[in-house]
């Protein structure tokens, strides 16, 4: 017999969405880019993250996804915080793609180091026409 999946009150009828749920390890996390203001799309997915998150007792991560210095702005980021906190969402806690950069850094370098992957300066029209002709990179 299937054992029963605990959800937190009010999610009964949902409560099939998640495959294999841990009640309080389920994570979430919602990653704007902070170069404009929220639409509809992102509110959709706040919404979806959020209260899968809610749902078995988890959290939700803001994670702002800030790799792109020359699009963002920091008025940006303080105008999401505040639509999402009217929406009622609170986040388990607010961070930053590039507050990762160096872990990330240390990762790709294993990687490399490792063979699991590769860099690749080839032209990108060069690049398209070797993925379209199945021909391997040189730097592979």
């Amino acid at each position: 017999m299937k054992e029963e999946v605990k959800v937190a009150p009010g999610y009964e009828k949902v409560k099939q969405v998640l495959e294999n749920p841990v009640w309080g390890q389920v994570v979430t996390r919602f990653p704007p880019e902070p170069s404009g203001f929220l639409h509809i799309g992102h509110i959709k997915a706040i919404m979806l993250n959020y209260h899968h998150s809610r749902m078995y007792n988890g959290k939700m991560v803001l994670r702002f996804d800030d790799t792109n210095p020359s699009k963002e702005n920091d008025n940006f980021v303080e105008n999401i915080k505040s639509d999402i906190k009217t929406m009622g969402i609170i986040p388990e806690r607010v961070t930053y793609s590039s507050d990762y950069f160096p872990q990330m850094q240390e990762y790709m370098k294993y990687m490399i180091t490792n063979n699991f992957c590769y860099a690749d300066n080839t032209e990108s029209e060069e690049m398209k026409l070797q993925r379209d002709e199945g021909i391997e990179s040189v730097h592979r």
